[in-house]
């Protein structure tokens, strides 16, 4: 059974979009549960901005779920090549 299901550049490529992902949205998420006037002042934005914040730190534990499968893709693939090697 092969574990690893995903090429190591597109691995690599999901990690550091994830990075990204997890930074800006924590920080989207901060902004909106401090109600910085920038964000919710205005009539175009969200009524309560307490539940914007809350569904950014979803988003960035979703992002983070993605982060920890793809490191364990990259282990795994690590993992297959010093076993190749030792054979």
């Amino acid at each position: 059974m092969q574990l690893a299901f995903v090429s190591p550049g597109c691995a690599i490529c999901c990690q550091i979009l994830s990075v990204f992902g997890i930074v800006f949205l924590v920080a989207l998420g901060l902004l909106f549960n401090a109600e910085v006037e920038e964000l919710t002042s205005s009539t175009e934005d969200p009524v309560n901005p307490k539940e914007v914040g809350h569904a950014c730190f979803l988003a960035a534990a979703i992002y983070a779920g993605f982060f920890f499968c793809c490191s364990c893709q990259q282990f795994v693939r690590k993992a297959d090549a010093r076993r190749a090697r030792r054979l």
